[in-house]
């Protein structure tokens, strides 16, 4: 367990505080690797050193070539409706805008989005992205699932072609900054327990609505965890007023990618009201259907569920350790996984299983038959533990997590957090189970029984959010 700051490294190379910025998994079928360092590309290996931050990065000129990404100027207006503002991010497979939709005009009240423009490359490919279709099928569904609200959704669709090809276009509803900037609001980055679990209920929202549609997420980190934006007025009285708007050159042989200009200047207008603010979970760019996978590479490295390191089949269980993987460090900043370890301290996925056996003992037979047994017969011994690794090499036990909490509330979140650590897939809870565990502790269906309300409806087993505070 590493004590610095979150150093995960992110298969949603983020690079913007909206929604809607494509995910860097790789979208074309990854095999797994039978190296004992496992089956983490480059670009991962890479990234494991990248810490976290609110720090703005932009893409590369070179980006803008046949097949990538689309020159927009500003002033531009699309599919004759949507007319470019200003850039507020970007992403491994995107860029995003904030648009205005000039058909509001004629209501008389201003409606702004972000415009998520696609590289060329995503769709018309042997193995395309999902998202628009999955972000369509979301959008229908049953809107009395809580859940439905905790989901960004799409808007509008279109596909323009530019000098660099088709490029599919995404409209959203406009975010706030993402979690992964959100924490440094809080002293030492410590979110107040009332507050982290009514972020977790709305996560577990999230999710039961897209299992329940048929939809995994597999990349749940926290720059697609999103802040709803609520009062959009403040686009236009403060946004539109103060966010620098570049020059750009139409003439230039070469387009110049031009900086983001986030949200945050109206989106923390009155910091008093931060415990008020409810999130979505977003960036569905690698999400897979249950039935049909996208790719076998998913989920942050250190974030991936053991089925995955060890090349098992998966399912929608993936996102309930993926999300509880990640909740120590929404909760106080500590990375319960690295995947680090002797002898050079790189990430290596021998040191990843590694760890995931220090903190819950040897692999269980019957799961290690499902994997690759390549991978496994490398690195497992009979008793279903690591080869080669020195013991009591983990830094911290998780049982040693938020020493600053009451030993009642750290027991019954210990208990929730390993909960969603099974290593089998088939022991742990949905995400709908997981919202009556005592951590959570604010779900009162009629008899106190989640399949009492599965039988009820779906729009009764949530009835309402946690108070705020500690």
């Amino acid at each position: 367990m590493s004590n610095s700051s979150p150093q995960h490294s992110q298969s949603s190379s983020e690079h913007t505080s909206p929604e809607h910025s494509q995910s860097s998994s790789e979208h074309t079928s990854s095999e797994h690797s039978q190296s004992s360092e496992g089956y983490t590309t480059p670009e991962e290996q890479n990234s494991i050193e990248e810490i976290n931050s609110p720090k703005i990065i932009d893409e590369g000129d070179d980006d803008y070539e046949p097949g990538g990404f689309h020159p927009v100027y500003i002033g531009d207006v699309y599919n004759n409706r949507y007319k470019i503002l200003n850039k507020i991010g970007y992403g491994v497979y995107s860029t995003v805008w904030v648009v205005e939709d000039l058909q509001s005009q004629t209501s008389g009240r201003r409606k702004f989005l972000a415009l998520k423009i696609l590289r060329a490359d995503c769709y018309g490919t042997e193995q395309p992205l999902f998202e628009r279709e999955i972000l369509k099928h979301l959008r229908n569904g049953d809107r009395n699932i809580r859940g439905y609200d905790h989901v960004t959704h799409l808007v509008d669709d279109f596909e323009h072609d530019g000098p660099n090809g088709r490029h599919v276009c995404l409209l959203f509803q406009l975010y706030g900054e993402t979690f992964g900037s959100f924490g440094a609001w809080f002293e030492n980055r410590r979110i107040a327990t009332g507050l982290m679990r009514s972020i977790v209920l709305q996560l577990l929202c999230a999710l039961d609505f897209a299992h329940a549609n048929g939809v995994i997420h597999t990349d749940i980190q926290p720059n697609n965890i999103f802040v709803k934006f609520r009062d959009h007025s403040l686009i236009e009285s403060v946004y539109l007023k103060e966010a620098p708007v570049p020059h750009q050159d139409r003439d230039e042989k070469q387009y110049k990618a031009i900086p983001s200009q986030p949200l945050r200047s109206c989106y923390f207008s009155d910091p008093e009201n931060i415990n008020d603010f409810e999130f979505a979970l977003g960036d569905w760019g690698v999400a897979s259907w249950t039935d049909k996978h996208l790719s076998n590479r998913i989920q942050p490295v250190t974030l991936r569920a053991p089925e995955v390191l060890i090349g098992a089949p998966w399912d929608a269980s993936t996102d309930v350790w993926n999300l509880g993987a990640l909740l120590l460090e929404l909760y106080r900043s500590v990375c319960l996984f690295d995947g680090r370890g002797p002898p050079d301290w790189n990430y290596g996925v021998r040191h990843h299983l590694a760890e995931i056996e220090e903190y819950f003992g040897p692999f269980p037979k019957a799961f290690l038959e499902r994997g690759n047994q390549e991978i496994v017969q490398e690195m497992f011994d009979e008793e279903g533990r690591i080869k080669g690794m020195p013991p009591n090499w983990v830094w911290a036990p998780i049982d040693s997590a938020c020493p600053d909490l009451t030993q009642d509330r750290r027991e019954a979140f210990l208990v929730f957090l390993r909960s969603m650590l099974k290593v089998d897939p088939t022991e742990r809870p949905s995400p709908r189970e997981l919202a009556f565990a005592p951590w959570v502790g604010i779900l009162q269906p009629k008899d106190d029984n989640p399949q009492s309300a599965e039988r009820q409806g779906n729009a009764c087993w949530l009835v309402s959010l946690p108070p705020w505070g500690g």
